[in-house]
């Protein structure tokens, strides 16, 4: 943990207190219990459960009138193992694919409300420093990533997608409906894209869908430097990099490259 001379809110400190009484042998307890092993005032542990419970992060029982750990920090447990599956299995095969294009390499998962939630990125200590950092959620349309995830999405669920109002990362970036369906078809039939100065000005991207063991589209991966930097030779050197190194981690992750995703 990070040493940094700040006090923490103690509200949340007492929050995550409560949290964390609930076990695998404890996990229905009463309020009289709760503030018995957090040593909180049963009225501030009442305030608190009911705030967790609003939020979907705790349940009440009627029946036996105690607790439990709710569905959205179950999800939170799911999410956190599905970051560190597809981290570790992808990990050793991105940091080679940074060591051969010698650009910033990133991750993004794919999250169940359809944002990404990048994972991984490893960039040089010179050159282009790109602004997505580890732990940031952006919208499924940001960026080179988000497309070749979003091209594997059921057409339904794409067409609801481009009816939401969705802001451009840069004066550049193409909002044209039909523009983007004719992209994703594109990314869908060659599984890999190329996107330069749309993100960010003199900027281009390279990315790969990851699949799951279901031919699920849940990460994908991508190579951003200097546009200037990629000529049509090092675009299709890159290109069949990235493509190689999503299909290396969709085999890890169960897929069978001669299976089709869903659709």
């Amino acid at each position: 943990m990070r040493d940094i001379n700040m006090t923490s809110i103690k509200t949340i400190d007492r929050a995550i207190d409560v949290l964390q009484v609930f076990t695998l042998e404890k996990s229905a307890l009463s309020i009289e219990e709760i503030s018995t092993m957090t040593d909180i005032p049963k009225n501030t542990v009442y305030r608190i459960l009911y705030t967790l419970e609003r939020r979907g992060l705790i349940k009440f029982d009627q029946d036996s009138l105690t607790y439990q750990p709710g569905l959205r920090l179950i999800e939170f447990g799911f999410l956190q193992a599905a970051v560190m599956d597809v981290k570790k299995e992808a990990e050793d095969l991105l940091d080679e694919l940074f060591k051969k294009t010698k650009q910033t390499v990133l991750m993004a998962l794919k999250e169940d409300d359809d944002q990404l939630f990048y994972i991984f990125k490893r960039e040089s200590r010179e050159g282009l420093k790109v602004s997505t950092q580890v732990g940031v959620r952006r919208n499924i349309f940001f960026g080179v990533l988000g497309h070749s995830i979003l091209a594997f999405f059921p057409e339904q669920k794409v067409e609801r997608l481009l009816q939401d109002e969705f802001k451009p990362s840069s004066p550049n970036s193409v909002t044209d409906k039909n523009i983007i369906r004719q992209r994703l078809s594109k990314i869908k039939k060659e599984r890999v894209y190329m996107q330069a100065n749309e993100t960010t000005v003199g900027v281009m991207g390279i990315s790969a869908p990851v699949f799951n063991a279901v031919g699920e589209p849940i990460a994908a991966i991508g190579v951003i430097g200097p546009a200037i930097y990629f000529d049509d030779d090092q675009v299709e050197m890159v290109k069949k990099l990235v493509k190689e190194c999503g299909e290396n981690i969709s085999e890890r992750m169960g897929y069978k490259l001669k299976l089709d995703p869903i659709s």
